[in-house]
């Protein structure tokens, strides 16, 4: 890497993470951006059901922005309809694989209605 990138800044410098194993750790933007180039660093798991994707990732950048616990996992169905497009944020790789693997199991023995019924009933909910 240039040392150009080794000297950026941005207002966000301190919502920048990278994984060592499991473990999410504060980094630079350059770490940063370098772990981020590979897959393994960023996608902890991915599964079709049917027409539907459910992918769990690492999002690397801090979504809570110091609200708490720093939100840098992610779980994504894709494949729903348009109007309903479901997220689950964590601050953990464990919380992160324990509702993906739920979101498999469920789909896998029940199908979608069930998630969709939830997803729909928390919307109509403001949630």
């Amino acid at each position: 890497m240039s040392d150009d990138i080794n000297n950026i800044t941005t207002p966000i410098d301190d919502r920048f993470y990278r994984l060592e194993g499991r473990v999410p750790v504060r980094c630079t933007l350059a770490e940063f951006a370098k772990s981020m180039q590979e897959d393994e660093k960023r996608i902890l798991a991915q599964a079709t059901i049917d027409n539907l994707q459910i992918s769990t990732i690492f999002i690397g950048i801090d979504q809570n922005w110091g609200g708490g616990d720093p939100l840098l996992f992610e779980t994504v169905v894709f494949g729903l309809p348009d109007d309903l497009q479901p997220r689950w944020s964590f601050s953990s790789w464990d919380e992160a694989m324990e509702i993906h693997n739920l979101l498999v199991a469920t789909l896998t023995e029940h199908g979608a209605e069930p998630l969709l019924g939830e997803i729909r009933k928390k919307a109509e909910a403001g949630g």
